[in-house]
């Protein structure tokens, strides 16, 4: 038994006919003729009642309908089930912002369970859906949406007789150790051109990967370092102090967006909408 001939008894069921079976399924009528023929053989039974040209299913032709029925059903969902396993997964790259993302992930999962996540942090060559980024300047790139802007500051220990003063100078930066977060390598370039414009050079005395490590860091007293006040608001300590910056302000924007390589599917348009709400709500306070 050939999944073939289930099919073709299914259409001949459906006509009652083998003539206008054979054209829907744009073979030979001999062929749905045989494939019946041979059911009939292999099952010891007559599936139709044949009276010239019109044909009508026996009593044990309904009964094999209703069993080849499901089966058909189910062949023919295979297709979409494998595409929709798919297109519920967003291949999402974070290079900003992800301290925020178990808490963005855990209220979208309550809403959506069924999607699922390949997550990357890396600047890789991997192709993703969805880049989450931080830019100083206005981007306008077609597909990119903006989430949030921030001000980052100066993050220093309760300890430090910087703490004393009401706001932060980038001048300030040579008189204490640096701590740098390597996880996000935008904002350290941000920070740099900053430096740079400002006439002199950022020392690093300590580079992790890890913002919860930079605040340990900072509130040991081992330095001080910059601090996005939305993006990195979970790690934020009463041990630590947060002086905004005088001249310059400094200021991020984040964006996510689209890869245009990839033809976005409903699961991601759907994230990518509940990001543009999560962002949204987040207020601008400090830290």
């Amino acid at each position: 038994m050939e999944l073939y001939q289930l099919r073709y008894f299914s259409y001949a069921a459906k006509c009652e006919n083998i003539s206008e079976a054979s054209r829907r399924l744009m073979v030979a009528q001999s062929s749905v003729s045989k494939a019946i023929t041979g059911l009939e053989a292999e099952l010891q039974t007559d599936l139709f009642i044949r009276n010239g040209k019109h044909i009508r299913l026996s009593s044990n032709g309904r009964l094999f309908a209703a069993k080849v029925a499901p089966i058909l059903s189910a062949v023919d969902a295979l297709p979409e089930t494998f595409s929709s396993e798919k297109e519920n997964a967003v291949r999402l790259r974070v290079l900003s912002a992800s301290a925020l993302l178990p808490d963005i992930l855990a209220r979208f999962r309550q809403i959506e369970p069924q999607t699922r996540f390949h997550l990357l942090q890396s600047a890789g060559s991997e192709e993703t859906d969805l880049t989450i980024f931080s830019s100083p300047d206005e981007v306008a790139d077609m597909g990119t949406v903006f989430l949030t802007r921030e001000e980052i500051m100066l993050a220093i220990p309760v300890s430090s007789p910087l703490s004393l003063h009401k706001e932060a100078e980038l001048e300030l930066l040579g008189r204490e150790p640096i701590v740098m977060p390597t996880e996000d390598q935008l904002l350290r370039e941000q920070i740099e051109r900053l430096c740079t414009a400002s006439g002199f050079k950022l020392e690093v005395d300590f580079e992790c990967d890890s913002p919860f490590l930079v605040r340990m860091l900072v509130q040991r007293g081992l330095g001080i370092t910059f601090w996005p006040v939305q993006t990195w608001r979970v790690y934020s300590s009463d041990s630590l102090t947060f002086l905004p910056f005088r001249q310059p302000q400094i200021y991020r924007n984040v964006y996510m967006r689209a890869n245009p390589a990839r033809q976005p599917h409903p699961a991601l348009e759907r994230f990518m909408r509940y990001l543009v709400r999560y962002f949204t709500a987040i207020p601008e306070a400090s830290p």
